[in-house]
Formats: C-alpha cells, sequence, structure tokens
C-alpha cells in the first residue's frame, strides 16, 4: 500500500451476481448455481479469456463457486500473475478456460 497508495490484489476484471431463482427465470440460466458475470472491463484477464456477460462461473482454481463472496475470496487469496482455470457455462454449454491474473487498477481518484 505504501508504493501503490493502495491496496493491490488480483484483478479478474469482472462485476458479479450470485445465482438465485430470480436470475435463473430471468436469464433462462442452465444452471443452478454459481456467479452470473454482470461485466466484463475491455482488456481484462476475463475479457482476454473469453468470457462474456451473462456467463456464470461455476469453478475458479479448482474450487466449486457458489456466491459472489467465494469467488472474490477466491481471487483475493490468488497471486499477481497465477493463471487460473475457470469453468463457465454460457447457454446450455460448459466452458473451460484460463487467465492470468493482473494487479488491481487504482481505484478512481476523487
Amino acid at each position: 500500500m505504501i508504493t501503490a497508495g493502495y491496496v493491490v490484489r488480483p484483478w479478474l476484471g469482472v462485476s458479479l451476481y450470485t445465482v438465485d431463482q430470480y436470475l435463473i427465470q430471468r436469464y433462462e440460466l442452465a444452471v443452478d448455481r454459481g456467479v452470473l458475470v454482470a461485466t466484463v472491463a475491455v482488456g481484462s484477464p476475463a475479457d482476454e479469456a473469453g468470457i462474456e456477460e451473462g456467463d456464470v462461473i461455476t469453478e475458479f482454481a479448482g474450487q466449486e463457486m457458489t456466491d459472489v463472496e467465494e469467488l472474490i475470496r477466491a481471487i483475493h487469496e490468488a497471486e499477481v500473475g497465477q493463471e487460473v482455470a475457470i469453468t463457465y457455462w454460457r447457454g446450455e454449454i460448459e466452458h473451460n478456460t484460463g487467465a492470468t491474473l493482473i494487479e488491481s487498477p487504482p481505484p478512481p481518484q476523487s
């Protein structure tokens, strides 16, 4: 924090929602658990890994993901530069990809 002026953490570059009954019905999801990707930052590790808005992440670095808090914790427990395996669903098809986590960007200046 002293050198950067903010807390540096690994970053995937997504905003997320925990899959619940509302999201399952609203987006006609093929899975009933996981973490729905709401947005993907352009040029982020998630973007480069091919993850898109509407995908549902079900595994991250070999761990099952059932809610946003689990995924955020798993990202923060990883290392900057670490390659992580990600399993996600797009529609009715399960996909596997890998992403190399990068340093979180600085917070917006006020």
